[in-house]
């Protein structure tokens, strides 16, 4: 489409993706303007991830009376953003903050000076929130830091979401998103008394020892006192985050380890690497080792994984297989 008309196709993209919403940008402007949006409804509620140049958007009087109702948004800020409420309240928020409010209540907001429009926006029911918040019909908008305590779990609980919304089963995204409401009524401070916050709590600390896990970038080093060390908590507590999943945390490493060997096998930046040289790199003590484990998971050697994927071995490949007795 024409340039000129980018942002009038951006207001109505919003509106159609996610629920009314009034974005606003000097008509000057426009013909630079460009922005991407992706959206998922997920049961009743819907995900959008925004990223474009900096304008000003918000929810109107006129849009609460022609939008949902009784919904709960949670923005996961990206860039550095100020919001705006109409009742003479301001504030900037930061990368990495999580800002929580009712739909129903008036807002604009924009990205700082200098800066992209870029977060993430989760629409919540607010039925998830009775139980958890006494007055969950007025949550007055707040900025919620993840920077440490509830405050981070969260963020590092709604990040992981993102990542894996659109792939989630039904069950799987339904506890998600009982669990994310759980951790913000918490993060805004005003918990119900007799609100049981425990398993909400186990699975975001589930999620961040996984995460730990998966962006550990010495593979070798994935001891229980490690990944424990990073989560500040005991090594028992670490194994018992584990045991409702039926999986051990060295099972759940194990896992990771194969699946990063795995694609390094056929890594045509890992092409130079022998078999060896990749499994002591992602963890393993010896080659025989990775082959049993490697063997069981996938049900063939790693040799015949390397090469059913048309990636050349390295010349010294064969001479560390035979060394170390195991089968190719």
């Amino acid at each position: 489409m024409a340039p000129a008309h980018g942002f009038d196709y951006w207001r109505e993209s919003i509106c159609a993706a996610f629920d009314p919403m009034s974005p606003e940008l000097a008509v000057d402007q426009r013909s630079s303007f460009c922005g991407d949006i992706t959206a998922w409804n997920i049961g009743e509620a819907c995900l959008m991830k925004i990223h474009a140049s900096g304008h000003v958007t918000g929810r109107s009087p006129q849009d609460i009376a022609h939008g949902s109702h009784d919904y709960v948004f949670l923005y996961r800020q990206m860039a550095a953003a100020w919001f705006d409420l109409g009742d003479g309240t301001s504030f900037v928020t930061h990368p990495g903050t999580v800002v929580i409010g009712h739909a129903d209540r008036v807002f604009s907001t924009g990205a700082t000076a200098g800066h992209e429009f870029r977060h993430c926006v989760l629409k919540l029911p607010r039925r998830l929130f009775e139980p958890m918040l006494p007055h969950s019909d007025d949550i007055v908008t707040t900025v919620i830091s993840g920077g440490r305590g509830i405050g981070a779990l969260l963020a590092s609980y709604f990040d992981a979401f993102i990542d894996h919304a659109p792939d989630l089963h039904p069950d799987e995204a339904r506890m998600a998103l009982h669990s994310l409401a759980s951790l913000s009524a918490s993060a805004y401070g005003r918990l119900a008394p007799d609100y049981d916050l425990r398993d909400a709590l186990l699975r975001a600390r589930l999620q961040q020892a996984t995460q730990v896990i998966e962006r550990c970038v010495d593979p070798s080093a994935l001891s229980p006192a490690f990944v424990a060390r990073h989560l500040g908590i005991s090594v028992r507590a670490l194994h018992r985050l584990f045991e409702p999943t039926g999986l051990s945390f060295s099972h759940r490493v194990q896992l990771h380890r194969l699946d990063l060997a795995r694609r390094r096998l056929v890594s045509r930046l890992c092409r130079e690497q022998t078999v060896l040289q990749i499994a002591l790199d992602c963890g393993f003590s010896s080659l025989a080792t990775f082959y049993r484990a490697f063997s069981e998971a996938y049900g063939t050697s790693p040799a015949a994984y390397r090469a059913g994927s048309h990636v050349p071995f390295a010349p010294d490949v064969a001479r560390n297989e035979k060394d170390d007795g195991a089968e190719r």
